[in-house]
């Protein structure tokens, strides 16, 4: 499925050796076989950014599907600050897939037992800036 977000912020927050940024997952949709949903409230993303270059997303989000069903979504991964992660983010323009260091693993929850598969599946996702903000995954079913 695709996965796609937009985000604002972030809220700084001081930390011990760590910083931590908090955005605002403000807009989201979920395409794909079997799903299509959209941002029923707006998520948060609890960014840790360390030292090493790598920023750690914790992020929660709910959607409603098409089809009236509600779902949670949180993800965890990293994110390399690439020097063409950097420019694009500065510059409000994508990047390539390999551009960058996109990973993540996403857990579904749900009561709908039409998208119980999702919590019967492990997923993961690979991750490219669309622009300023924007965050486009390719998110893969395990099998």
């Amino acid at each position: 499925m695709t996965y796609r977000c937009t985000t604002r912020g972030p809220i700084e927050d001081a930390g011990d050796d760590r910083r931590r940024q908090i955005w605002e997952v403000a807009e989201a949709t979920l395409e794909g076989d079997g799903i299509r949903a959209g941002l029923a409230a707006p998520g948060s993303d609890w960014m840790t950014v360390s030292s090493d270059g790598f920023w750690r997303p914790d992020v929660r989000v709910a959607f409603l599907t098409e089809d009236r069903a509600a779902l949670t979504l949180r993800y965890r991964g990293l994110v390399e600050q690439t020097d063409a992660f950097m420019a694009a983010a500065t510059e409000d323009r994508e990047t390539g897939w390999d551009d960058q260091y996109i990973r993540m693993q996403l857990h579904f929850e749900t009561g709908d037992p039409r998208y119980r598969w999702l919590m019967q599946s492990l997923f993961v996702a690979r991750g490219r800036l669309l622009g300023t903000g924007r965050v486009e995954y390719e998110v893969y079913r395990v099998t």
